[in-house]
């Protein structure tokens, strides 16, 4: 099944750009912490540091996740065609429906930031906190969005394939 492999392919590619995002951002905020030492770069460093450890280990997760999950469902659309309206198409409703409430937290965290950057002194660690909070949402929102879209197509694509068959 052509979808079902490109689905996960991208899955899997989106991921290794999550960790290369990651690294880079873990990169700069060292940079700024050891190289910069100013109020503002280290305050822009801590969201930077924290948040892309989180994208790594996300990305890691997924890109040796995916093999298995695409085994697992070209498995179910070959051998057992049931098992993709009994448990893909649930699953992926459920992914779906985690995607709107990360979208809201990356919203609120974005929103976070634009607060504390604005609020801030303008060469203070808080305001460098609050950018780095942007920064981060926003590549999350962004990331996530792309993810959405792609599980969009997909579950449309099972349910139009498996849905009403079985």
């Amino acid at each position: 099944m052509t979808e079902i492999h490109n689905y996960f392919k991208a899955e899997k590619n989106e991921s290794l750009v999550f960790v290369i995002v990651g690294a880079t951002a873990i990169l700069c905020g060292f940079y700024f912490l050891l190289v910069i030492n100013s109020k503002f770069f280290n305050g822009l460093s801590w969201p930077l540091i924290f948040i892309a450890i989180i994208q790594i280990f996300v990305g890691i997760i997924i890109f040796f996740r995916s093999p298995t999950d695409e085994k697992r469902v070209t498995n179910f659309a070959q051998n057992s065609p049931k098992n993709i309206k009994n448990l893909e198409i649930i699953r992926m409703d459920k992914v779906m429906t985690k995607f709107k409430l990360y979208r809201y937290a990356e919203i609120g965290l974005a929103l976070l930031g634009l607060i504390l950057f604005l609020a801030a002194s303008p060469t203070g660690f808080w305001r460098g906190v609050g950018l780095g909070i942007i920064i981060q949402a926003g590549i999350m929102l962004l990331a996530d969005s792309f993810a959405e879209n792609r599980g969009h197509h997909y579950l449309e694509f099972l349910k139009a394939t498996f849905g009403e068959k079985i």
